[in-house]
């Protein structure tokens, strides 16, 4: 990857969060965008759900994920059509969409006739959609800046793919092994 001071050897990490900033899926790849990401996020965190409802099977787990909110680097046709989970996924700028959805607001239903990318801006323009996508920066970037701030995971200390993927993985399982301790200990203590 090409910086101003050089290059530097760097991948895009992807994580599929919970909406109580548990990470149970990531990836590491070396793809310069993140448009190619979705799907496979989207198959690891259905399979992570699954898992998860299924060693919780006793007090009724639940393996359905409700909706996948996405930045716009994520908008493709290929993304919106592709089976699985609803999603949201932007279709530009942030401060563009609410702008947009205060000069054009939309409720109900987009048009039958409308194409997926037609469709998705329908929806980004009604206050649901609107709501729905604001929690995905509250939901996605503490989690990213703990890894980088209170983990100190700036940069990979081992080289190639595999080895900085086990490092994020197992810089993941930190944070998730402590947001569940803080929760375990905060139920204890009341």
């Amino acid at each position: 990857m090409n910086t101003r001071t050089g290059w530097v050897q760097g991948y895009n990490a992807q994580l599929a969060v919970t909406a109580d900033h548990l990470i149970p899926a990531l990836m590491l790849t070396r793809a310069p965008t993140d448009m190619d990401c979705l799907q496979p996020m989207m198959n690891a965190a259905q399979s992570a759900a699954r898992t998860i409802a299924h060693t919780r099977a006793d007090d009724g787990g639940d393996d359905e994920i409700g909706l996948v909110p996405a930045d716009a680097g994520y908008c493709s046709m290929d993304n919106l059509t592709a089976p699985g989970p609803n999603r949201l996924i932007a279709t530009g700028k942030d401060r563009r969409l609410a702008d947009e959805a205060a000069d054009d607001p939309r409720t109900g239903p987009p048009p039958p006739d409308a194409s997926p990318l037609e469709r998705m801006r329908h929806q980004m323009k009604t206050p649901e959609g609107l709501a729905a996508y604001a929690h995905r920066g509250a939901t996605v970037e503490p989690v990213n800046a703990h890894l980088k701030d209170q983990t100190g995971l700036r940069r990979f200390s081992r080289r190639g793919l595999a080895a900085a993927t086990s490092e994020l993985n197992l810089a993941a399982a930190v944070v998730n092994l402590l947001k569940l301790h803080r929760h375990t200990t905060a139920a204890l203590a009341t």
